[in-house]
């Protein structure tokens, strides 16, 4: 028999990325989600459009909730940038949104590690993207907050093509490396059991959502076909969140989003249900 599950389920801003923040985390306080990540990147929360008198605010209404985590930048703010100027400005942004995790009052910031643009040139692109988060990591712990870098892989044109790639990353950052570990990113990659063998005992977030296994398509537990046990392990001992990275169209739904957040939890629940 599987042990229970005890990570604490949440949700993104990302999934209401079209509504304004406050409309996202009033959403997932009324669904009765338990965890919530702010989406640090523009329209809702990037570290530059979020002013401290705005910090304060989004801190307070984010009260309900146990644990909060934060999503840091993504728009073409690679860490692993073989260009100079880029590459320091995407640091900078980082660097910003640890602080922003701190004042929102987060536990956890998940980054990724970087693009890999040219396969040429790999080996600068992985030592400018552990250089980076180093970085990250070291200002993270100044603050208590915990930098979880999360897989991305081939799909995503990451720096980390493999699964051992990102262990390179993470067990260069000592013993603050963490990782946040991407269930539908796994699956497109098609590294999942070697992303639990190489660094199950260092993951210290989850991203959980389903697919098909052909693109990173965002669903419900169990609206896909990822087999979700060899996770189950990890989250039974893992003191903290699992964020349903699921996404809401405004356009392209068919149903309106708290039909998504019900299917979001009765996944949950069927997940926890095999553990018993």
């Amino acid at each position: 028999m599987l042990p229970a599950v005890a990570a604490l389920l949440g949700v993104s801003s990302s999934m209401l990325l079209e509504r304004p923040l406050e409309q996202a985390i009033a959403f997932a306080v009324e669904n009765e989600f338990r965890a919530f990540e702010v989406w640090a990147d523009h329209p809702h929360a990037h570290p530059d459009e979020t002013p401290p008198e705005m910090r304060r605010r989004i801190r307070t209404a984010l009260d309900p909730f146990e644990r909060i985590s934060v999503h840091g930048p993504l728009g073409n703010a690679s860490l692993a940038s073989i260009n100079p100027g880029i590459w320091r400005e995407s640091l900078r942004q980082h660097l910003a949104a640890t602080e922003l995790a701190h004042d929102l009052g987060a536990a956890v910031l998940v980054v990724h590690p970087g693009d890999l643009r040219d396969h040429r040139f790999k080996a600068e692109f992985l030592r400018l993207s552990c250089e980076a988060l180093g970085k990250v990591v070291e200002r993270g712990a100044q603050l208590g907050v915990t930098v979880a870098i999360e897989n991305c892989g081939p799909f995503h044109a990451g720096i980390d093509q493999t699964a051992a790639d990102l262990a390179t990353i993470v067990r260069s950052l000592g013993p603050h490396g963490r990782v946040c570990l991407d269930t539908g990113h796994a699956s497109v990659n098609k590294n999942a059991a070697e992303l639990v063998a190489s660094l199950g005992d260092v993951i210290a977030h989850f991203h959980v959502h389903d697919n098909h296994g052909a693109r990173d398509e965002h669903l419900p537990i169990g609206a896909g076909s990822i087999d979700f046990a060899p996770y189950v392990p990890i989250l039974a001992r893992l003191e903290g969140m699992a964020i349903a990275e699921v996404v809401w169209d405004e356009t392209r739904s068919a149903e309106p989003p708290e039909a998504l957040a019900r299917a979001t939890k009765d996944g949950w629940s069927r997940l926890q249900g095999k553990t018993r």
